[in-house]
């Protein structure tokens, strides 16, 4: 028996036995895995429902029937709301059956039956050996239930063995492991695949109840979960891809109702299947990606690094799809998709987005490593803040909350192999950060949206990506250097920015609009706005934008804001700002010493004139700064000393009946 793979709590997915297929093990187009596909193929899944010693199936108010749970997992077109509601009443969006047969674009189909007993339309459920807290009480890769279940159904002359795709449905409320305590603590009836076979509760807890607790108000199970432990089975692993995806190990899969719809099955695992066959991007090609739920367009780039692609799709939210007879929400539809509805969208919904999944066939740690979706805002894993799990939040698509459009090797600066690993459950943490890292020669660029025909125009490069626009400027951030705004942020790191490029700042007061303050090398990580000054009460907002060789342009970095007060008059290099000072001030010069060139800045409180000159040590006069009539405020001017030598030097003020002199260094 191979490692059991185990499932958090409220994950969305759904799974079925199944009979006769077709193997075909191939390698997957450009990728290098070798897997399992499955062509034109049926296979038939066996359903046993067993229960326990001290909890029995459900029988007030009335038993679920045999023909109950085979619609659930092995019917087509009919186990769907509004024609077909659960045993309880709940909405449902299609079986098992239907959820494969649409994600193998026709190819698997799930056959089945529960292979229980009958005795006058009742299901003889198989009674287990032990309580079902002692099942419970083993780690999920140790739980004694699947062995169990298999010799008491052979034992009851039951046609059944370790070769068949088994479905072990037992009595009462789903158990999921213990959060706190888990992979240490009970999780033995946690839902789980075991190679062919996978173990799911009869009926699903609601959201907040109790872990491992049968709960009175507990429903029918939904196609959800046993979707995902069902892909176990047919060898498709976890992976990193929120709700995005059937996959996704944690809370956030497909609708958090108890896994009434799972969400859909990446891409990555449709194409190693055979279900989905990619475009391979040669040089640097432009699409129109169009949406298609059971046959969509995915595009394949390959890294230098060796068995490393991304893969991209377009995903909309607003559609729907038929089952049977009956129209409902896709699986990708805002109803349960995250994307949409999650707390840090800030109630934006999106209509649709490309998804990126980057495919680390050589990474080396774990099933986990097979495939991550690379999120735009550059979220750690599935949450948010970094490092901080957020249950509702399902990642960014490009574009989304963060606008992010382009993703090339420099459009982040960490590493996407940054991983942590958890000795508890034993497996890395991957940081799917949005850029092509470690590989150098491929990225993407969204050039426009179509919101009404349904596409998106993207520019996919498999060589030279600098040629996409420059990446978001990151880590902006505003301080106070002597008296004026100071702002700094990460270097970019697109070589056309970094020669011949720039970076463009932009600033706003109040509720003005930004406007283009200033333009600086592209290989600047700071600027210091010489235009305001002190701790003024006027609001101001920066935000800075990289340009390349090629002009250009980068989405705008996050906006930083404080308070400063704006200068109002400009006479060549004297500057005079808003501000009523009480008393004459003569301050020190900034930076002192200096090469070649200091900021001299004096306040007086009343309108006079005002004479400003330096002079040597020996008293001689070298430079004539100020001699004009200023009215009342504060004021600063360059000085440039190029021209003397180095040394002691003095500046004295003149304004009215007030004088003062300071000493200046200059040092070539």
């Amino acid at each position: 028996m191979r490692k059991i793979s185990s499932f958090c709590k409220l994950v969305i997915a759904i799974f079925i036995p199944i009979t006769v297929y077709l193997n075909a093990a191939e390698k997957c187009p450009n990728t290098g895995y070798t897997n399992t596909q499955f062509i034109n193929s049926t296979i038939t899944l066996k359903i046993l429902l067993v229960e326990f010693p001290d909890v029995r199936h459900r029988l007030v108010p009335t038993a679920y029937t045999k023909n109950d749970f085979e619609k659930l997992l092995v019917s087509y077109g009919s186990y769907v709301s509004p024609n077909n509601y659960s045993p309880d009443g709940d909405a449902v969006y299609g079986s098992m059956g239907d959820y494969f047969q649409k994600m193998s674009s026709g190819n698997l189909n799930i056959t089945g039956n529960v292979i229980n007993t009958v005795t006058g339309g009742i299901i003889n459920w198989i009674v287990l050996p032990h309580n079902k807290s002692y099942y419970h009480s083993f780690r999920a890769q140790g739980s004694p239930i699947f062995n169990d279940a298999l010799n008491a159904a052979i034992n009851q002359g039951l046609s059944v063995s370790t070769t068949d795709y088994l479905a072990i449905i037992y009595a009462g409320t789903t158990y999921f492991f213990n959060s706190n305590l888990f992979p240490i603590g009970p999780g033995g009836l946690n839902p789980m695949a075991s190679d062919k076979h996978y173990i799911m509760g009869e009926r699903m807890p609601n959201q907040g109840d109790p872990e491992g607790t049968e709960m009175t108000n507990a429903k029918f199970s939904h196609i959800g979960i046993h979707c995902h432990e069902f892909a176990h089975t047919i060898g498709i692993k976890h992976s990193s891809g929120s709700r995005a995806d059937l996959m996704e190990a944690g809370t956030r899969n497909g609708l958090e109702n108890c896994g009434s719809a799972p969400a859909p099955l990446n891409p990555i695992a449709r194409m190693m299947k055979g279900w989905l066959t990619p475009t391979n991007i040669i040089g640097q090609q432009s699409f129109n990606l169009q949406y298609s739920l059971i046959a969509p367009q995915i595009f394949i780039i390959g890294g230098d690094l060796t068995g490393e692609f991304i893969l991209i799709e377009n995903r909309r939210f607003d559609q729907n799809m038929n089952i049977g007879t009956t129209v409902v929400p896709d699986y990708n539809n805002s109803l349960w998709m995250p994307i949409a509805n999650s707390q840090n969208s800030t109630n934006v919904v999106f209509k649709q987005g490309i998804l990126v999944w980057r495919i680390t066939s050589n990474f080396p740690y774990g099933e986990y490593e097979d495939n991550g979706l690379i999120y735009a805002s550059g979220r750690y894993n599935r949450t948010y803040p970094e490092n901080i799990a957020t249950a509702s939040d399902a990642g960014d698509i490009f574009p989304g909350v963060a606008g992010i459009k382009v993703l090339t090797p420099w459009s982040d600066y960490r590493n996407p192999y940054s991983v942590s690993y958890d000795p508890l459950f034993e497996y890395f943490n991957n940081v799917y950060v949005p850029c092509t890292k470690n590989s150098t020669n491929i990225g993407m660029e969204i050039i426009s949206e179509n919101i009404v025909e349904g596409y998106i125009s993207v520019m996919l490069y498999q060589t030279n990506p600098q040629d996409a626009a420059p990446s978001k400027p990151q880590n902006l951030t505003v301080t106070k250097v002597y008296h004026s705004p100071k702002l700094t942020w990460s270097q970019m790191q697109e070589p056309d920015v970094l020669t011949g490029g720039h970076i463009n700042i932009y600033r706003k007061t109040n509720s003005g609009s930004f406007n283009l303050l200033a333009t600086v090398s592209g290989n600047s990580t700071s600027w210091i706005d010489n235009s305001l000054w002190g701790n003024g009460g006027q609001s101001v907002s920066y935000k800075i934008q990289s340009e390349d060789s090629q002009h250009k342009y980068s989405i705008f970095s996050d906006v930083v804001a404080t308070n400063f007060s704006i200068f109002v008059e400009k006479k060549g290099n004297l500057s005079q700002y808003l501000i009523n000072p009480l008393t004459y001030i003569l301050n020190p010069n900034y930076p002192n010493p200096f090469n070649p060139t200091t900021m001299i800045s004096f306040q007086i409180p009343n309108s006079e004139n005002v004479v400003l000159k330096v002079y040597d040590l020996l008293g001689e006069e070298v430079a004539t700064l100020v001699n004009d009539y200023l009215i009342a405020g504060y004021y600063e001017i360059n000085f440039d000393a190029n021209s003397l030598s180095s040394g002691m030097y003095v500046y004295r003020i003149t304004a009215g009946k007030y004088s003062d002199t300071r000493k200046m260094a200059f040092i070539k």
